[in-house]
């Protein structure tokens, strides 16, 4: 996957990019970028998190009817819970001394968007100097029957992919969001669409393969290396000041 087309194209266009290379079909909403403040009308908060949003772009909708190859919903009509993901690009500015968003930061933005459309699933896409960022939030059903919609839950975050020199993780776990168009395990509904995406940013599958990559260096690291024969101290001593 080029990430490196951030760099070289507008954010916009280079979303749309992605999403083709995911092979993702979105009904697209907006070529305009707008303010958080006009998107998140109910739940914006004036505090560090927001103020670091500049443009947000409503790219679109994937639902059954994108997969068909149909229009989709107008998103003002949805009144209730509603098979879709829409799909959002923020850019944000620089904290004070060029530091980057927290993690704690950009899980709230994403609780935001979620919050605001709580019919609908919705996925973040952040730019932020030379670094992307993916949020996935989970949606739970409110335990008071008379509410609407859904609450917003953890939120999962695949976050600083450097976009000159992307870590390889980084790159595998964009890579496994490309789903499936062909075979049993075919992706061509929303529903088939969400759980597979549920399943990529499941943070005890994303451990599973980062422990299973130490397992596999470890045992390939013992066949190449030679040990000394007297033990050697894997402790450093540090001197009190």
């Amino acid at each position: 996957m080029d990430l490196s087309r951030f760099n070289r194209m507008d954010f916009l266009p280079a979303l749309k990019v992605l999403f083709k290379d995911l092979q993702v079909p979105i009904n697209y909403l907006a070529d305009e970028p707008t303010s958080a403040r006009s998107i998140l009308k109910d739940t914006w908060k004036d505090n560090a998190a927001f103020n670091l949003m500049k443009d947000v772009y409503f790219l679109g909708m994937v639902d059954d009817a994108a997969f068909a190859g149909n229009k989709s919903i107008d998103t003002s009509k949805i009144k209730s819970d509603y098979d879709g993901v829409l799909i959002f690009g923020v850019t944000l500015s620089e904290r004070e001394n060029n530091r980057l968003p927290s993690r704690s930061q950009l899980a709230e933005i994403a609780r935001a968007f979620n919050r605001e459309y709580f019919y609908t699933p919705v996925i973040v896409v952040f730019k932020y100097g030379m670094y992307l960022a993916f949020a996935n939030t989970e949606r739970l059903k409110y335990k008071q029957e008379w509410r609407e919609g859904e609450k917003a839950g953890k939120v999962s975050l695949l976050r600083d992919i450097d976009l000159i020199n992307p870590h390889a993780g980084h790159e595998r776990i964009v890579n496994d969001l490309k789903i499936p168009d062909s075979g049993k395990n075919k992706v061509d509904s929303f529903a088939k669409l969400y759980a597979y995406w549920q399943d990529v940013f499941s943070v005890n599958i994303l451990n599973k393969k980062f422990y299973q990559e130490i397992s596999y260096w470890y045992f390939w690291a013992i066949k190449e290396v030679a040990f000394p024969d007297s033990p050697v101290s894997l402790v450093s001593k540090v001197s009190p000041k």
